[in-house]
């Protein structure tokens, strides 16, 4: 937990009070503030894009509807990422899923454990750009000079001397390193949103 982090904390379940009283510019804060990480979050337990944007969708919408009769005694992070899990383990529990290994994982997962998962947007870049890094050089910069510098496979070509083929090539393993270290999801937000890099 970073210096600051307290501060948010206290700011921010003084903000969910500020909610509950019917200041829903507030309401929009949490929303922007959290929904694309839990989504993230709610995606590994699904396996399901549209499953977790519709329960985060719903979450949201209860709060919105039940704001009078929250308590929360943590921080509004923790509270809204336990909230999104149980509410994940309902669905899979719904669905008649039987309890294996990995859900009995997600139930024995502590507040700290459930504290250090990112969900703001700064967190999930610093991820993806961290896996980035890792990119062997050659596939790390092309892969960087596609997606983040807007140069065609064969601009890169002429730039670095090398044929379209290979462009291909890299461009292709840098998304299956991606995948395996992000997961699809994850992948799927560097695919569709420009990031700072």
């Amino acid at each position: 937990m970073t210096a600051s982090e307290p501060n948010i904390t206290l700011k921010e379940k003084q903000l969910f009070l500020d909610f509950q009283e019917g200041n829903h510019a507030a309401f929009d804060y949490f929303f922007d503030r959290y929904y694309q990480g839990l989504c993230v979050y709610a995606y590994r337990i699904l396996k399901s894009n549209s499953e977790a944007e519709d329960l985060v969708q719903d979450f949201f919408v209860r709060i919105l509807e039940n704001r009078k009769n929250i308590f929360i005694d943590t921080s509004v992070k923790s509270y809204f990422l336990r909230s999104v899990h149980n509410r994940c383990l309902d669905n899979l529990a719904h669905q008649k899923v039987k309890m294996n290994h990995e859900q009995f994982r997600l139930k024995m997962m502590s507040e700290d454990d459930l504290h250090e998962y990112p969900l703001l947007d700064s967190e999930l870049t610093h991820q993806i750009e961290l896996a980035i890094q890792k990119l062997p050089d050659g596939i790390r910069e092309t892969f960087v000079l596609n997606r983040f510098e807007g140069f065609t496979y064969q601009q890169i070509a002429t730039r670095e001397n090398i044929s379209v083929k290979t462009v291909e090539y890299r461009i292709s393993k840098a998304l299956t390193i991606l995948r395996k270290d992000l997961g699809d999801y994850l992948l799927f937000l560097l695919v569709v949103s420009k990031l700072n890099f």
